[in-house]
């Protein structure tokens, strides 16, 4: 009886890891569509409403969700105390600070960085051609993650059950 409950328990908890693991690619891909909504917004409030950047990311951040509402606000928080010197630093030592919550890759976040070196420091037009270069950037972004979502999610997922199996069987 004694085996049996612990051959359960292998089997759950290998199952779980499997469960746990396969939700960071699904969590990958909510992020960057966050992500995408987010820079949407904020170019909404810079080139068409004309908002100080701080207070435009900081309006972007209280539309978002965790955890990136979090990276936004620290943010716009540096900028706001002019503790960094450009907006560049602000993104990276956010993005930095929080990269434990987030489920990105270091290509996700480059694209936005790369956002975050000409923001402030270039007239309308070319605000607009780097919103869209990163909007185009993170749209590709989107479609691999789903790819790889769509491969990985579901054998991850047997991949738990199956190794749990194997102990078992292993373990009789």
């Amino acid at each position: 009886m004694l085996k049996l409950l612990g051959c359960i328990m292998i089997i759950f908890a290998s199952t779980g890891m499997g469960f746990i693991y396969g939700q960071s690619f699904k969590r990958r891909v909510e992020q960057l569509k966050e992500i995408q909504r987010c820079i949407h917004q904020l170019q909404n409030e810079i080139i068409y409403t004309h908002t100080p950047l701080p207070d435009a990311i900081l309006n972007t951040a209280s539309k978002s969700t965790k955890p990136i509402e979090d990276v936004l606000k620290d943010i716009s928080s540096m900028l706001e105390k002019n503790s960094v010197d450009n907006v560049y630093e602000a993104f990276r030592y956010a993005f930095k600070d929080k990269r434990d919550n987030l489920s990105l890759k270091n290509e996700d976040i480059n694209a936005v960085l790369d956002l975050s070196k000409t923001l402030g420091e270039s007239d309308i037009d070319g605000q607009k051609r780097m919103f869209s270069l990163t909007l185009d950037n993170i749209k590709n972004q989107i479609e691999v993650s789903k790819i790889l979502m769509s491969k990985n999610l579901k054998m991850y997922r047997c991949l738990g059950f199956s190794l749990g199996a194997v102990i078992v069987i292993i373990s009789i």
